[in-house]
């Protein structure tokens, strides 16, 4: 619960939002303290809580932690609570924040959710408290659905106030398409992979501080086509170029068939670049595949296979569509305006928020 902004308070009160210290005996001044006597800040990952109700990496709350203290200090304060894909092993693929805070476990040998302060364990009702999505990980997604997240916030209880902070280290990426496969011989070229999505917001009002990397899942580059031609009495075939894979966590694989020679994605800025398509006697022409998409560049689709008659031309694959760096859910109020960005949010060309996708998230 938030505590009351105006008012006298009582000490149990207090204790509730932020746990009891030494019993009935709690005494205001312990919260000037973390648990165990230490002093504040005290740094949960990435994140620097001057004090026991103040916001992360901002300077001071409303509780002094030294010198006088009074119950006034506390009126409007909150419990803070950091859920954990900061630590190691705190990554992963197709991750949902509330799972993770509901499961309340451990990660190796940190708590899924830590409370600042730890004067006790997080509530199961979390309306009331402040709660810090903490990615310092990397987490990615599966490809070829757009409204596949790498990370979801969840539904949270009404009254949250949820943020999520993704620290200098954090990827949250949606995964990369794969490569449209070449035509074996006369044919056209296979369309690619769409890639997916980074960050699913499901929580209205939720607030976005990113100084790491969010990104789309970038598409596949499309298959080459093949073509044939039919020249004294002899048939050409040419086979077309297997397109690149798209950038994204996993990275996209090239694809196969025809003359091949298309390559993986290799990085977020390394998108696979197409096969070549093959040349029959200089008479018929296979396409070359298309480039996998990256942070650096968009993907493209197969080349057409080319003959000496129009009617033996054939079409190249379609290039794989992105997804979204960040997706709101349906019926989920969210915009640019409630993100703050000193990092990388990685979109091909689109907006932070692509509403060409629609607002499912999944």
């Amino acid at each position: 619960m938030t505590l009351p902004s105006s008012g006298s308070l009582r000490m149990a009160q207090i204790a509730n939002e932020f746990g009891y210290t030494q019993g009935s005996a709690t005494k205001i001044g312990d919260y000037q303290h973390v648990v165990g006597g230490g002093n504040f800040p005290q740094q949960i990952g990435g994140l620097n809580f001057a004090t026991i109700d103040g916001s992360p990496n901002t300077g001071t709350g409303s509780v002094p932690t030294s010198g006088p203290i009074r119950m006034s200090n506390f009126r409007g304060t909150q419990l803070q609570q950091v859920v954990n894909f900061w630590s190691s092993g705190a990554g992963g693929f197709r991750l949902v924040a509330k799972d993770r805070y509901n499961a309340n476990g451990m990660i190796g040998g940190n708590n899924m959710v830590a409370v600042v302060g730890g004067y006790k364990g997080r509530p199961s009702n979390s309306s009331g408290t402040a709660v810090h999505i903490h990615v310092n990980q990397t987490i990615g997604s599966e490809a070829n659905d757009p409204d596949h997240c790498a990370l979801r916030t969840g539904g949270w209880d009404s009254g949250t106030n949820l943020f999520v902070q993704v620290g200098s280290s954090g990827l949250i990426a949606g995964a990369g398409g794969r490569g449209g496969n070449g035509s074996n011989g006369a044919g056209g070229g296979g369309a690619a992979g769409f890639g997916s999505s980074g960050l699913g917001i499901q929580y209205s009002g939720t607030h976005v501080n990113n100084l790491g990397t969010i990104s789309c899942g970038f598409g596949g580059g499309g298959g080459g086509a093949g073509a044939f031609d039919y020249d004294h009495k002899q048939w050409r075939h040419a086979s077309g170029g297997a397109g690149g894979g798209g950038a994204g966590v996993p990275l996209g694989a090239a694809g196969s068939g025809g003359t091949g020679g298309g390559s993986n994605a290799t990085a977020m800025n390394e998108g696979g670049e197409g096969g070549n398509g093959n040349s029959n006697g200089g008479e018929s022409f296979g396409g070359t595949g298309g480039v996998g998409g990256d942070t650096e560049r968009v993907s493209t689709k197969g080349g057409n296979g080319s003959g000496s008659e129009n009617a033996n031309q054939f079409g190249g694959g379609a290039r794989g569509n992105p997804g979204a760096a960040i997706k709101r859910g349906s019926g989920v109020s969210f915009g640019n305006g409630e993100i703050t960005n000193a990092g990388v949010i990685a979109t091909e060309g689109a907006a932070v928020i692509n509403g060409n996708l629609g607002e499912n998230v999944q």
